[in-house]
């Protein structure tokens, strides 16, 4: 890692680890083609063709589970290159066909191609980085993603007056991060951080591996929860503004924009924030966000409802990277793949499932979201009751540690 942990050579390794996160988002930036693509094929229904953006999502949770395995036998660097390289041709695919089928399956093979780079996105950061300068990159991550997939969005957006065929060249961008891969993203298994550890006792890797995947599952187990909750919002926040008489669906898009940029703007600080809160990030962010839904819920004002969603989404953007952050921590060349694979596997379930736990949790929308705000809320204290738990043992494995001196 020496050669690679400054000057050019390092830059171009943070942009290109960065830009992998963009890949990873950009599957629906395709989205405002659905229109033209329906008077394009009156064949097909709406729903098969709306289906040309949800298909993706559908093969990248089974393909980042598949991922891991191919990390193993190929390693990560090479694996990036080949989900990116399938992404970068697939994508364009429907720039040139007018057969929905063909269509439907290049979708479908971009959904391949994203699964497999997906992990890799969060695990080649703590690969190639640690401390402090780990926890700037996982909240940057976000926020680059968020920034990147919405500028692809806005020129998606401008080709569609071209055509719909057009939009789709947008993935073009593909490429550079192809290209910045291959030239400047070393290989972890000989320069990456935890590179001295392949070679440590495989006994003791072999424990600690054990209790980090149980800590890692714990962890994926939460980002399911947590999103399956937070979801119930983003589904019900629209027909709660037509239920309860606040506005129009097109007011409650300005609730979206702001939390989503809120939310960027906690991926930027998070480094910041982690550095003085630590672990009590988690719990804080988790319950900011109970409390955001809530108070959203209850709210008839169109102003206060912008506001507890900028608290929500900025809450949102500094609790999820410190779980990747924890991840990458757990973790070491060997493991990170599928461990980083599990986590994200908990955040696409628990989003599918958001429409299904909302007409669980409630009627009506805002019974909805208020009863998803106090789920939160619960997980918020389970997981301080778990840190303090965690940490009354370290203090009583510490005492015994120096009686034995």
């Amino acid at each position: 890692m020496t050669s690679y942990n400054k000057g050019f050579k390092k830059i171009m390794l943070i942009i290109s680890l960065l830009a992998l996160n963009i890949v990873e988002q950009a599957a629906s930036v395709i989205s405002s083609t659905i229109p033209q693509m329906s008077q394009a094929f009156p064949e097909q229904s709406q729903v098969q063709i709306e289906l040309v953006t949800t298909v993706v999502s559908v093969f990248v949770t089974v393909f980042v589970l598949i991922s891991g395995f191919i990390t193993n036998k190929i390693g990560q660097k090479n694996t990036a290159i080949l989900g990116i390289a399938i992404a970068s041709v697939s994508s364009i695919v429907p720039a040139f066909s007018n057969n929905f089928q063909m269509i439907m399956a290049s979708r479908a093979i971009l959904g391949v191609g994203i699964g497999l780079a997906n992990p890799l996105a969060v695990s080649l950061i703590g690969e190639f980085f640690e401390g402090e300068l780990l926890a700037n990159l996982m909240g940057w991550r976000t926020a680059v993603a968020g920034i990147g997939t919405s500028l692809m969005t806005l020129v998606a957006g401008q080709l569609l007056n071209i055509s719909w065929h057009a939009s789709y060249l947008v993935y073009l961008l593909f490429i550079p991060t192809l290209v910045f891969f291959i030239f400047f993203v070393p290989s972890p298994e000989k320069f990456g951080q935890h590179n001295d550890e392949k070679v440590g006792n495989l006994e003791n890797d072999e424990v600690v591996e054990k209790n980090a995947r149980l800590k890692v599952l714990s962890y994926a187990l939460l980002l399911f929860v947590y999103f399956s909750c937070v979801m119930v919002s983003m589904v019900k926040l629209s027909m709660m503004y037509v239920e309860n008489g606040i506005g129009t669906p097109s007011q409650s898009s300005t609730v979206f924009a702001i939390l989503n940029f809120s939310q960027l703007i906690g991926g930027f600080v998070f480094g910041l924030v982690y550095k003085y809160l630590k672990e009590k990030l988690l719990p804080l962010g988790i319950l900011l966000s109970g409390l955001s839904m809530i108070g959203m819920a209850m709210t008839g004002n169109n102003i206060v409802m912008i506001i507890l969603g900028a608290i929500s989404g900025a809450s949102g953007g500094v609790a999820i990277p410190y779980i990747f952050t924890r991840v990458s921590q757990l973790s070491v060349t060997k493991t990170a793949p599928l461990n980083n694979a599990l986590v994200l596997v908990g955040t696409n379930l628990g989003s599918f499932i958001a429409p299904y736990f909302a007409s669980i949790l409630g009627n009506s929308a805002a019974v909805a979201i208020t009863n998803a705000g106090i789920t939160l809320i619960v997980i918020s204290v389970v997981v301080i009751v778990a840190f303090a738990m965690k940490s009354r043992q370290d203090n009583h494995a510490m005492s015994m540690s120096d009686i034995a001196k």
